[in-house]
């Protein structure tokens, strides 16, 4: 009888509920936990604790971290002093420092630490890659992400979630994939009432290749799309871009010759393929591409943040 591998998830959000648990009861050999304080322990609905470091210390094999961004950083370093691996919502930590200090961390207890920022583990980005010829076909990208939620400045502070820490994983996941580590970056930011912290941004990003502008902001009208240019090409998907659905068929907009058609590419789960290459990286314990993604992506934020 083969062992299953504990993965403990900290936090019961409907995002957990929706999403994360969904995907990981399609993996085999996984014997999920979750722990919550908001809810009542009840085995049946996979609640075993409601105390986070007893959780930890229970000895799970991967620690799934899915609470507010202020706490991310406080139980990623208790589960990695404890020697589980560590998967952490986007964004990971608030800082660079404290991305770096996570990843030293994880890097002398032998350990996973990722960043699940998973847009891109879906099939239909790497066919849309290839039908444009691939990456260094590519010339110019376009996003637009807004989330029509408007939050007071308590709850953002409370939570530490404003939109440049909610939506800036995004953008530096782009610069990594497709800028190959040489770019400029420009930013502008619109703050809640002259306060720190910001409502909507925009980013501009370019190298002697490619360019890239996004937008993404937390009170407009909701819009979740991408596009990508090539010299012949211009594909888009222009629906939940950056959250695409597990259950329906994804709708890819090609335009080539002035004239447009449009693909049903089939169903994906981003979730279930992140963490499956996740456990692979720990059955192989290969983990540097992890680290460095982190520390990539925390750079760019880092640099957004402050610009």
């Amino acid at each position: 009888m083969s062992i299953k591998t504990k993965i403990l998830i900290l936090g019961n959000s409907s995002f957990v509920q929706r999403r994360v648990l969904k995907s990981l009861k399609k993996i085999k050999g996984l014997d999920i936990i979750l722990c919550s304080k908001s809810s009542k322990i009840n085995r049946e609905n996979l609640v075993f604790f409601n105390d986070y470091k007893k959780a930890i210390r229970s000895s799970p094999n991967l620690v799934y971290i899915s609470l507010i961004n202020k706490l991310h950083y406080k139980y990623a370093k208790f589960a990695l002093e404890n020697k589980c691996n560590v998967i952490v919502d986007k964004p990971i930590t608030n800082s660079l420092v404290l991305s770096k200090q996570l990843v030293k961390l994880a890097q002398k207890n032998k350990l996973l630490l990722a960043e699940a920022n998973v847009f891109n583990y879906h099939n239909v980005y790497k066919k849309i890659i290839k039908s444009i010829g691939g990456i260094n076909k590519i010339t110019h990208i376009q996003s637009n992400f807004n989330i029509p939620v408007i939050k007071k400045i308590h709850t953002i502070k409370r939570r530490d979630d404003d939109a440049l820490m909610d939506m800036s994983p995004y953008a530096a996941a782009i610069v990594r994939i497709f800028f190959n580590k040489e770019y400029q970056i420009t930013t502008q930011k619109i703050t809640y009432n002259n306060t720190s912290y910001v409502k909507n941004f925009f980013i501009f990003c370019k190298n002697k290749k490619i360019s890239y502008f996004g937008n993404f902001g937390s009170e407009k009208e909701y819009i979740s799309e991408i596009r990508f240019f090539s010299n012949k090409k211009i594909v888009s998907i222009n629906h939940q871009a950056f959250a695409l659905p597990n259950d329906t068929r994804v709708t890819v907009e090609f335009k080539e010759k002035n004239k447009t058609k449009t693909i049903n590419f089939s169903k994906d789960d981003t979730i279930k393929n992140f963490i499956q290459e996740c456990l692979q990286a720990i059955k192989l314990k290969k983990y540097d591409m992890y680290y460095k993604n982190i520390l990539f992506d925390s750079k760019i934020r880092e640099e957004l943040r402050l610009k």
